[in-house]
C-alpha cells in the first residue's frame, strides 16, 4: 500500500521557515488614512502602543500628510529581528 503526501492549504502544508523569516526584513510599514489629523493619529496611535507593549526596543517612525482634502500617515516600526516582526504581524487582526 502506497501513501500520498497530500498538502493543502489548511493542513499538512510544508514550509521551511527560511522562507518566511529573511534575517533582513525588520521594517513594517503601516498606511492610515481619514478625514483629519486627529482620527489619523488615534488608530496610528492604538498600533503604536501594541508594537511598543509587545517589543520594548521597536523604533518608531511616522510621517502625516495632507493629500487632497484627506489624511495619510505612514508608520514604520523597525524591530529588532524578523522574527519579532512576524509575530506583530500576526497579531495585527486584534488590535
Amino acid at each position: 500500500m502506497s501513501q500520498e503526501n497530500d498538502v493543502c492549504e489548511a493542513c499538512g502544508t510544508i514550509v521551511e521557515l527560511g522562507s518566511v523569516i529573511a534575517p533582513d526584513d525588520t521594517i513594517l510599514i503601516l498606511p492610515f488614512n481619514g478625514p483629519d489629523k486627529a482620527s489619523v493619529e488615534a488608530l496610528a496611535d492604538k498600533y503604536i502602543k501594541a508594537a511598543q507593549a509587545r517589543f520594548s526596543t521597536v523604533e518608531v517612525t511616522v510621517d502625516i500628510q495632507e493629500v487632497n482634502n484627506a489624511v495619510e500617515s505612514k508608520v514604520s516600526l523597525q524591530f529588532e529581528c524578523t522574527a519579532e516582526k512576524l509575530i506583530f504581524e500576526m497579531g495585527l487582526s486584534a488590535i
